[in-house]
């Protein structure tokens, strides 16, 4: 889908389930439902509705029309039009087209209800947007008019789970232009398979030891459009982990997303390649991942993973967490080696409910240097962590798989578990996340950020010349810490 804008609505796979289910009874009949969705328009042209609310139509609430076959009741419409308004969410209507598979389209009767009945809907909810849905059995076509009148056309309907499924009004056309590169993957998944990593906008945060492993099995498996955030340099003692860096690059300083654009280049010229050399907790570089497909997380700050976790709750993007731990007793001793995959997705818990985004290392990463200085009491230097690239690696590699499985469709419900594996004992646990109804970030209350689709709802840093200023003053904890404190 990269080269134009797109216009696409993401929903959980467990909304997604119960709404298909409702839809298609196996009556042959029509059936209805309203989505209330977070949306954000990007300048670029970029479009996103994200799926918070669902609900599913009674029959007298979508019952036989006078101007087609079934339409919505003006009763439901102003009620979940209202329901819209007090959350500050756009309403999306959905109705089933029996007998469709993966052509569909929306019919004269369809557009001629969007023309009755989606000004009015507009004045009710006071949103950017109201969008019409047709599903069919395994496709889907909309349209979505604006506030200005102007209409465009749904590109895709995402469904985000263990296994990643993408609904268009037709199949894809095209397939996978080099054969021979990639022909021992596609007798593993076929062309299909292949053409869906080819389609997807993976976001890579961090481009260190784990990051570039990452970067660069992305450009071998073939995904077409690859994204690396860091503000980092090369240094020496990053060269026996960080894949392509050289000695020349440690001396002259490379970037470390420059050197992840070249190994991708060297491994396949036609990938496109956003190098942004820029700290994701700044709005600006942030929201150039508003629109990938997955989000990787490769770096081990509080700062990334509030950052990520926030986005990808917020816009339903399907976010995995690697790490790579070795954890060292006091007198020097190693205590246990382990690396950890934690996938995250809708409606499943968050980083923040599995414990892992410390509120103390927050306070500490936003300091100045001078403030750690006057912290650190004991006047103790900061010791690097251990890390070797084998483990690097191994995180890597389990991540790449939930990723892979999700886009072929063949992931089991427990690759979305999240998995540390004891490297010395060859373990593997599957720590359990409980979902927090009360988190800012996933819950399910009216404070929720979970799926609002907001930008100016998330925890950004001031732009650099702001923060400047604020760093003059006292430290204190992120406003949404103060809150819950």
């Amino acid at each position: 889908m990269a080269g134009r804008p797109l216009n696409e609505l993401r929903i959980p796979a467990g909304d997604y389930a119960s709404l298909h289910a409702h839809l298609f009874p196996g009556d042959r009949d029509e059936h209805g439902a309203i989505l209330l969705a977070g949306e954000h328009h990007a300048s670029d042209g970029n479009s996103v509705l994200t799926v918070r609310e669902t609900h599913l139509l009674d029959p007298h609430d979508f019952p036989p029309g006078h101007h087609g076959y079934r339409q919505f009741a003006p009763g439901a419409l102003a009620r979940l039009g209202n329901r819209a308004a007090a959350e500050r969410l756009a309403l999306v209507s959905v109705h089933s087209h029996p007998g469709a598979e993966d052509h569909n389209g929306l019919s004269s009767d369809d557009l001629a209800a969007h023309e009755r009945v989606f000004p009015h809907l507009l004045d009710i909810t006071a949103a950017q947007s109201v969008t019409g849905i047709a599903l069919g059995n395994r496709g889907a076509a909309g349209e979505t008019w604006r506030i200005d009148r102007t209409r465009r056309p749904l590109d895709r309907v995402k469904v985000i789970g263990a296994n990643t499924l993408t609904l268009t009004p037709h199949p894809a056309e095209g397939g996978v232009a080099d054969l021979g590169r990639y022909q021992r993957q596609i007798l593993l998944f076929g062309a299909t398979g292949q053409q869906r990593l080819r389609e997807l906008h993976v976001a890579v945060l961090g481009a260190g030891g784990g990051g570039s492993i990452l970067i660069e099995q992305l450009a071998h498996l073939g995904v077409g459009h690859i994204t690396a955030v860091d503000p980092d340099v090369v240094k020496r003692h990053n060269l026996s982990r960080i894949i392509g860096a050289t000695d020349r690059d440690a001396r002259r300083k490379t970037k470390k997303v420059k050197v992840a654009h070249r190994n991708v280049t060297q491994i396949d010229p036609t990938i496109r390649f956003d190098a942004i050399d820029g700290d994701i907790s700044y709005r600006e570089t942030a929201e150039a991942l508003l629109h990938c497909d997955h989000l990787l997380l490769a770096t081990d700050t509080a700062t990334a993973r509030l950052i990520a976790n926030a986005i990808a709750q917020s816009f339903l993007i399907a976010l995995t967490q690697i790490g790579a731990k070795v954890d060292v007793r006091e007198d020097g001793t190693i205590e246990q080696i382990y690396t950890a995959v934690r996938p995250v997705l809708p409606r499943r818990g968050c980083l923040s409910c599995a414990g892992i985004i410390d509120p103390i290392m927050l306070q500490q990463e936003a300091a100045t240097p001078e403030q750690r200085a006057q912290q650190n009491y004991l006047g103790i230097e900061d010791i690097p962590d251990p890390s070797v690239t084998t483990l690097n690696a191994a995180a890597a590699a389990g991540a790449l798989n939930v990723l892979l499985m999700s886009v072929i469709g063949q992931a089991d419900e427990h690759l979305a578990e999240h998995q540390l594996t004891l490297t010395r004992e060859g373990r593997v646990l599957n720590p359990k996340v409980h979902p927090d109804p009360d988190c800012r970030w996933c819950g399910v209350g009216s404070e929720s950020r979970y799926a609002r689709a907001d930008v100016a709802l998330l925890p950004w840093r001031p732009t650099p010349a702001a923060d400047a200023t604020r760093r003059r003053t006292a430290l204190r904890l992120p406003g949404w810490l103060r809150r819950r404190g």
